[in-house]
């Protein structure tokens, strides 16, 4: 028995590192808030539950690699059947951070809620218009994202009054009061998806500015549309780049002022 004790420690000691193990559970690549207003935005309600005012969640769950990528998705619970290959979708759509356990990039299950509020999705949508690009294709449905150069025909911004993203940027950008005061100026670079459907996902900052710079130039990628990448004959997700600059010395199209 006494040869055992020293076995015995060790053993013990290792639980307890395991238990006492720092775990951080994975993360969109967009943020938790980005990716909240992507659910908000792309949700669609089903009519019949909308129609008789049926709130809920689906709950669904899937594994995160230590690549952060994503698999063996399936809903867990829901408040309603229409509902679940509506936020099963969305979850898909979502990148990950893989999660850290002890510092380390771990596989990880992982559950995400995709609620459903009929009277907040109605106030929503009263105030804005969902902008549609007009398609024609058939979508891909395997959720692999393409690069430019495996693609047929690469993803476009689409403005139904013609216009293109340039006079798209200077039409709508404001120029933000902290970075007027500080006299912050740059180029921000945001890398993002294009779905199937034309919607903008995974927003992430690759180049930062500060001084609310960053947060115009999500805001201002956040309301475009665009026509889907084309592969094959089919619309398919791609990665995507955008820089929006902010130079002192040219146009506030906000106000028509110069600084």
């Amino acid at each position: 028995m006494e040869a055992l004790k020293p076995l015995i420690a060790i053993v013990l000691f290792a639980i307890g590192l395991k238990t006492n193990a720092q775990v951080a559970v994975p993360e969109p690549v967009s943020g938790k808030n980005l990716t909240k207003e992507y659910i908000t935005q792309n949700l669609v309600y089903p009519q019949a539950d909308l129609k008789q005012g049926n709130s809920g969640k689906v709950v669904v769950g899937f594994h995160v690699d230590a690549q952060g990528d994503a698999s063996h998705y399936q809903v867990k619970s829901t408040f309603s059947e229409a509902a679940s290959p509506i936020a099963l979708h969305l979850v898909k759509t979502i990148l990950w951070k893989p999660a850290l356990i002890s510092g380390l990039p771990s596989d990880y299950d992982f559950e995400y809620e995709v609620n459903f509020n009929a009277k907040s999705y109605k106030r929503y949508w009263k105030r804005r218009e969902r902008l549609v690009a007009p398609l024609v294709l058939e979508a891909d449905t395997s959720y692999k994202i393409y690069e430019y150069k495996q693609l047929n025909e690469v993803a476009k911004p689409y403005f139904a009054d013609g216009g293109n993203m340039g006079k798209y940027i200077a039409a709508n950008l404001k120029f933000p009061p902290e970075a007027k005061e500080r006299e912050i100026q740059g180029t921000v670079r945001l890398s993002f998806v294009v779905e199937t459907d034309g919607s903008v996902s995974n927003i992430v900052v690759v180049n930062s500015v500060g001084g609310g710079c960053d947060n115009e130039a999500i805001r201002l990628l956040q309301e475009t549309i665009w026509t889907p990448a084309e592969k094959n004959g089919k619309y398919v997700r791609s990665n995507n780049m955008q820089d929006i600059t902010f130079s002192i010395g040219s146009r506030n199209f906000q106000d028509g002022n110069s600084y």
